[in-house]
């Protein structure tokens, strides 16, 4: 019993030591579990400032304006699967849509439920198909994405 008492008694000093930490400093435990995406996003453009993106949204319905520190990113779709990845780069090229890709590390858990969801059809569906699931996934954004 005298070994495991200081055991104890650490366990237990070391508990509520950092519950009192983790309280003061607005700690929510459920964002440390939280699921993360890796995906790659079809970027459009990049811009200083919100209006351009915005122009450059108007001309592509289903995109999505990112902030990202000082710059704004404009996104034509987001997608994991690498089969819809390839599908969709090239259904872009024949319609002459220049994009850059980034990997992006997606925490909106709206979108990444979307995405799994979605891109199993995407695989299957013609061009039409694959962009009307596409506006399905990016209007379920709501934007923790980094």
């Amino acid at each position: 019993m005298k070994k495991i008492l200081p055991y104890l008694l650490s366990l237990f000093l070391g508990t509520i030591f950092g519950f009192m930490l983790f309280k003061n400093n607005d700690f929510d435990i459920k964002e440390v579990f939280a699921g993360t995406l890796e995906a790659t996003a079809f970027q459009l453009g990049v811009f200083n400032n919100e209006e351009s993106a915005l122009l450059m949204k108007n001309n592509y319905q289903d995109s999505v304006i990112i902030k990202d520190d000082d710059v704004y990113r404009v996104y034509f779709s987001i997608l994991s699967n690498g089969i819809v990845i390839n599908k969709m780069e090239k259904y872009l090229i024949n319609q002459k849509i220049n994009y850059y890709l980034k990997n992006i590390t997606i925490t909106d858990q709206k979108l990444i439920t979307a995405i799994k969801e979605y891109e199993k059809a995407m695989i299957e569906g013609s061009d039409n198909v694959l962009v009307s699931i596409n506006g399905l996934i990016m209007s379920s954004y709501k934007g923790d994405s980094t």
